[in-house]
């Protein structure tokens, strides 16, 4: 393996840990409130299932209505 191929490799890795480094870093210093941030996103998926679901439940219940 070349020395180029093992840095990228490396670069790769690194960039993949990325994420999950950063959520552990902030978790162990208490900079953000992962409980609040989960709380929050949460509530923002009930919103949207809301929001995409209702028409489609008002057209299902407008079919209902006119089939006797």
């Amino acid at each position: 393996m070349s020395a180029n191929q093992a840095a990228q490799d490396t670069a790769i890795a690194v960039a993949k840990a990325a994420p999950a480094i950063g959520v552990a870093a902030t978790g162990a210093t208490g900079t953000v409130d992962w409980s609040s941030v989960a709380y929050m996103l949460t509530a923002l998926y009930m919103v949207l299932q809301i929001l995409l679901l209702a028409p489609k439940y008002r057209q299902m219940l407008r079919n209902w209505k006119i089939k006797p």
